[in-house]
């Protein structure tokens, strides 16, 4: 992989990552058109670690908020710390989903990623979700909300795997089915996508380091963190607006379009 092309792809995937359109769907499609058939999965996990840089900045707040929850139970402060430790609990909750499916089913993803056909099912599936859901507005916020929303979030978030399912619009769409207002839906699904790409980053890291990954296939790492969490940081801001709009629909029949062209274009070999 040439720098220009870990460039090009990690433009796609911050813009996508928070999008619901399915980065790991694009990122697929568009390493066939430019060359690269077959994308390394560690190149896949920097990128997403580029995109949770954007999300710690974008909610450095929450963040730390969270973790000072840990050390404050008593005095000023008591009670917005409780409020953060709840957020905290949710979100282990809801990433437990997403680990344990991730761990069974990991040697079965490097094969789905190379699948035209799984692609484009998924994105049709993420159209018809962002269709049906985006009208809908919850009262659930912060403290209103229960472990088992956590977990139903976190499912959608452990099907989102697949690639074509949009990790953002899975969690943000089950988030406003169970209840979340739409402004506290893209707030909770993007810090719950902060544990699980921390996760699979540090795995593929100590497997990179005990490879003795080459110089150069490096350096396309790197830029891809880079280029990612910059591009990734102004897409945060566009789909939250997009939500709190409850105007979904663009994005539902952009990912149905795309869907099914990849399956037309699977279907008639033109993409391989």
């Amino acid at each position: 992989m040439s720098l220009l092309q870990a460039f090009v792809l990690a433009v796609l995937q911050g813009a996508t990552e928070f999008l619901p359109v399915s980065s790991s769907g694009h990122l697929v499609l568009a390493g066939k058109l430019i060359g690269v058939p077959k994308l390394d999965l560690a190149f896949v996990i920097f990128l997403h670690f580029g995109t949770l840089l954007a999300v710690v900045i974008y909610y450095r707040a929450d963040l730390w908020a969270m973790v000072r929850s840990v050390a404050t139970w008593k005095g000023e402060g008591a009670v917005q710390a409780a409020d953060a430790r709840h957020v905290l609990w949710l979100l282990i909750i809801g990433t437990i989903p997403a680990a344990l499916i991730g761990w069974r089913l990991e040697s079965y993803i490097d094969s789905a990623f190379s699948s035209l056909y799984v692609v484009g099912a998924a994105l049709v599936v993420t159209g018809l979700v962002l269709a049906v859901v985006q009208r809908l507005d919850g009262p659930k916020e912060g403290r209103a909300s229960r472990w088992y929303d956590a977990v139903a979030v976190g499912l959608a978030q452990a099907a989102a795997i697949i690639p074509g399912l949009s990790r953002s619009g899975m969690t943000i769409c089950s988030g406003l089915a169970v209840g979340f207002s739409r402004q506290w839906a893209p707030r909770f699904a993007f810090l719950l996508s902060v544990p699980i790409i921390l996760g699979g980053t540090a795995q593929k890291v100590r497997e990179l380091v005990a490879a003795s990954v080459p110089a150069a296939g490096l350096d396309c790492y790197l830029l891809g963190v880079v280029v990612a969490a910059l591009s990734g940081i102004a897409a945060i801001h566009l789909v939250v607006r997009s939500v709190q709009r409850g105007n979904l629909l663009y994005f539902s029949v952009y990912c149905l379009a795309v869907g099914c062209l990849t399956l037309l274009a699977a279907s008639n070999g033109w993409l391989q």
